[in-house]
């Protein structure tokens, strides 16, 4: 008898699907196969996050809330399904980032962004994952650049 591959989507989440879910633009349908899917998170993802909690003014009165459901998003991944770059993920992302940075003519502000796409980028893709990302531009170039990764793209709602 031979053993049932284990058919399921393997996901991770860009930091798009995680705004998206805590600003209601999440896809009802991708809900759905997120359920059925084995999803992965990023610590990329979670440092993306953790600036924007930074950068909210203390003073607005619907940052309190704000910081909450951050939090609180954050603190539901689990912990055996965080992957995080090695030292080899940093080096090729960062020669990825660096070749679609020079090839897009974008500025030195936009060489972090891109960074960090290619880390979650490269992350899936030697893990055997695909990226969920409604960042089309971005990874849509990784994807040219490095053919090997895969991404699944959804439109906000």
């Amino acid at each position: 008898m031979s053993e049932i591959e284990d058919s399921r989507l393997k996901l991770v989440l860009d930091t798009t699907a995680y705004v998206d879910e805590l600003q209601g633009g999440f896809p009802s349908i991708l809900e759905v196969t997120l359920r059925s899917s084995e999803v992965w998170h990023s610590t990329i993802s979670e440092s993306e996050l953790a600036i924007a909690l930074g950068r909210l003014d203390p003073r607005h009165p619907k940052t309190s809330q704000a910081r909450k459901e951050v939090i609180a998003l954050l603190e539901k991944r689990p912990a055996h399904r965080i992957l995080n770059p090695d030292a080899r993920i940093w080096r090729e992302a960062g020669i990825l980032a660096g070749t679609l940075a020079r090839l897009q003519h974008y500025s030195k502000s936009e060489n972090r962004r891109v960074l960090n796409d290619a880390l979650i980028f490269l992350s899936a893709a030697y893990n055997g994952l695909a990226v969920l990302t409604r960042n089309v531009i971005d990874f849509d170039f990784l994807l040219q650049l490095a053919p090997f990764g895969e991404v699944v793209f959804y439109d906000r709602v």
